[in-house]
């Protein structure tokens, strides 16, 4: 048995859509290939197996990957405006800092995924999986998580201002300082979620708080006692001062 060349084990280096096109007509492995700065915008890969893949910085804007194996990928800083991800496996991968207004990962599984301080507004991720997700200090304004996994997932600082979020699966999850003004929570499961210091309408917080239940895991913090806490009382005035 003769062993393989460093050629042959090394990552593929890919800087183009026609580099990449050339590489799945020859049939060559992407596990791991090198993507980082590639220019791939409007590309159509749909089904494309390239888990663990480093498209840092890469612009991927309007780009096609649905159905796509992109488990660990590097998504880092990358420019993902408008790409579609729909029903791909990205579990585990990173798009932090990453720029995805309007991009679609509707039944897309995350699980694990990053988008710490991210730009999504306006995108879709409905019926996406994204337990355990870090969505930290991410602007997801006006995005779609209708009937979304959210279990144990990291919104801590998120801005999630006029999300829809209705039936979506919230439990356990951190939602310390997130910013949820003009959200849609109608339906929501929340036993266990975390809401100190988050932005929520009166109206809204009061009806959570009726239905309020559970303990977060991490944090140790009730959850009817973080929504209690952020309700605004009027300061007594002392006779005879304004």
């Amino acid at each position: 048995m003769t062993a393989s060349s460093p050629e042959s084990s090394s990552p593929v280096r890919i800087e183009s859509t026609r580099e990449l096109l050339a590489a799945l007509r020859e049939g060559r492995s992407l596990l791991g290939a090198n993507l980082e700065n590639a220019y791939l915008s409007r590309g159509l890969f749909d089904r494309i197996q390239m888990p663990k893949a480093n498209l840092h910085r890469a612009n991927l804007r309007s780009i096609s990957l649905q159905q796509a194996d992109l488990r660990l990928c590097n998504f880092r800083r990358a420019d993902v405006e408008r790409a579609n991800f729909a029903a791909s496996d990205l579990r585990g991968s990173s798009f932090s800092q990453a720029l995805g207004d309007y991009s679609n990962f509707t039944a897309a599984r995350l699980d694990k995924s990053s988008f710490q301080g991210g730009r999504f507004s306006y995108s879709i991720f409905r019926e996406a999986s994204l337990v355990a997700a870090n969505l930290m200090e991410g602007n997801f304004f006006n995005s779609d998580f209708r009937q979304a996994n959210l279990f144990r997932c990291n919104l801590s600082g998120a801005a999630l201002v006029s999300c829809q979020l209705q039936s979506a699966n919230l439990e356990q999850a951190i939602l310390v300082g997130a910013n949820l003004q003009d959200a849609q929570l109608d339906q929501i499961r929340f036993a266990g979620a975390d809401f100190t210091d988050a932005k929520l309408s009166p109206e809204m917080r009061k009806v959570l708080i009726e239905t309020a239940t559970g303990t977060n895991e991490l944090t140790q913090r009730d959850t009817l006692n973080t929504l209690l806490s952020g309700l605004q009382t009027k300061p007594h005035k002392l006779f005879g001062l304004l």
